[in-house]
This record gives C-alpha cells, sequence and structure tokens, in this order.
C-alpha cells in the first residue's frame, strides 16, 4: 500500500512540476517572455545589492532562478547556464552580507543574459 501511494505521489509532483512549464516549453514566445523576465529580476538584484540591501538582492535572486527555471530549449545553452553560475555566486556573496561585492558579478550575469536574450527569436 506505501509503495503504490509512494508511487501515486511521485506521478502527481512529477505531473503539476511538468505543468508548471508548460507556457515556456509550448512556444519561443514562452521562452522570450521567462528570458525577458529572468533579465528583469537579475537586474532588480543587482540594483538591490548596489544599494547594499541584503534582503531585496536575495529575494530578487531567487525570483531570477525561478524565472530561469521556466526556460527551456537552445536558450537554456552554455551562455545562460554560466551567467546563473554567476548569479548563485552572487547569492552566496549577499548571503554572507557582502551585497556591495555581489553587485558586479550580477552586471556580469545580467549582460550575458541579454546577450542570450537577443539572440531569442
Amino acid at each position: 500500500m506505501s509503495k503504490t501511494l509512494f508511487l501515486g505521489g511521485l506521478l502527481l509532483t512529477g505531473t503539476l512540476g511538468m505543468s508548471s512549464g508548460a507556457v515556456a516549453a509550448e512556444n519561443a514566445a514562452g521562452v522570450k517572455e521567462f528570458m525577458g523576465k529572468t533579465v528583469e529580476t537579475a537586474k532588480q538584484a543587482q540594483a538591490a545589492a548596489a544599494a547594499g540591501d541584503k534582503d531585496g538582492c536575495l529575494s530578487a535572486i531567487k525570483q531570477t532562478k525561478q524565472n530561469y527555471k521556466e526556460i527551456t530549449g537552445d536558450a537554456a545553452g552554455k551562455p545562460l547556464q554560466d551567467a546563473m553560475k554567476k548569479v548563485r555566486e552572487a547569492q552566496g556573496l549577499c548571503d554572507a552580507g557582502k551585497p556591495a561585492e555581489a553587485a558586479p558579478i550580477l552586471g556580469e550575469a545580467t549582460a550575458a543574459m541579454e546577450k542570450v536574450a537577443a539572440g531569442i527569436k
């Protein structure tokens, strides 16, 4: 019985997880939309970090990561993955109370994301 419930829960979780990304996965417009959201929230994180706002930085980074999860296909290639590594690095700095050090890293990540976004047709 418990194995059946466990497997049923996994199937339900997998189905719900797949349905949340359906907007981005179905068409290029969805990918472009979430890429724009990812860039915008990364800019918000950079602005918060530059202002010394640790909590604002962390909140915007969290939203950036959520938006990134919705991007599928070729747009989620190596350049975007590298940009997200920088976002995670900046998150560590903000979390450690060093938002001023995170701001330039977020600037690099945002510039890389904008370059990727410009290539999405």
